[in-house]
């Protein structure tokens, strides 16, 4: 039986998805790592158009992989196994139908780090730590986890970030790129919602658009690739309602109704 839960809540037009496990620094087990893969899946956000992702009490965001939840008799293999588990949901994340946004209101370590890193965005609470540790562990870490991280900040940094294993405070980890905004710990929520119901408010084809270019501009060292991607997006926005919808409000001075269509 797993020993956390992984919680979904609406607020309106977005899912606050809640890492709950405050006994083991809401570790992830396999069964919670499944969780979150289903909780971010388009049915299960079916209606939502942004996510907040956060973890449960003012201590932790997640401390990774629950390594006390392994069998030690076969703690390398099941270590891979979590291992596999962790980059599904961290593949989900990043290819969460709707933007994510990681509210960071504690520490995170590991892979719960990487699981931050596969979202649009990240908040931090002051005086958060953040670190990758498997060198401390005698353990290389996947590919697919480290190229989040150089995207995010470059090389250099996380070479240092993963080389020493030490771990950073929230406001060095904003200087580097890897959180976006730090913030009090009474202010997270609140901030980190007020930045998804701006998203939700918005075109859902623009928002989805433009968040695919992006992708493509990180992903893809061709400029034509990029520029594919924005004429298919571009012209399905132009023949779309949402697009009528958008200037009319404007013209009218009201708050557009966008339906995705």
């Amino acid at each position: 039986m797993s020993a956390g839960r992984i919680d979904t809540v609406r607020d309106g037009r977005v899912a606050v998805v809640t890492i709950t496990n405050e006994s083991r620094a809401n570790s992830l087990d396999d069964p919670m790592l499944d969780a979150l893969v289903a909780a971010l899946s388009a049915d299960a956000l079916e209606g939502a158009r942004a996510v907040v992702l956060t973890g449960a009490g003012d201590r932790n965001f997640s401390g990774g992989v629950d390594l006390q939840a392994r069998d030690g008799a076969a703690l390398t293999d099941a270590v891979r196994t979590g291992e596999r588990l962790l980059g599904r949901a961290a593949d989900a994340v990043e290819d969460c139908p709707v933007p994510v946004i990681a509210a960071l209101n504690g520490n995170a370590f590991g892979g719960a780090l990487e699981i931050a890193m596969a979202a649009d965005w990240r908040l931090a609470t002051r005086g958060a730590r953040l670190g990758m540790p498997p060198a401390r562990l005698g353990w290389v870490y996947a590919a697919p986890g480290i190229r989040r991280f150089v995207r995010a900040i470059g090389a250099p940094a996380t070479r240092e970030l993963f080389l020493t294993g030490r771990p950073i405070d929230a406001e060095a980890a904003r200087r580097i790129g890897l959180v976006n905004r730090v913030v009090d710990r009474l202010e997270l929520r609140a901030l980190a919602l007020a930045d998804a119901r701006a998203i939700a408010a918005n075109g859902p084809i623009a928002v989805a658009g433009m968040r695919a270019i992006i992708r493509a501009i990180e992903d893809d060292p061709d400029p034509a690739r990029a520029e594919a991607v924005a004429d298919e997006w571009r012209d399905r926005a132009f023949a779309s309602d949402d697009i009528a919808e958008g200037l009319g409000a404007f013209r009218e001075k009201r708050d557009p109704d966008f339906r995705g269509a």
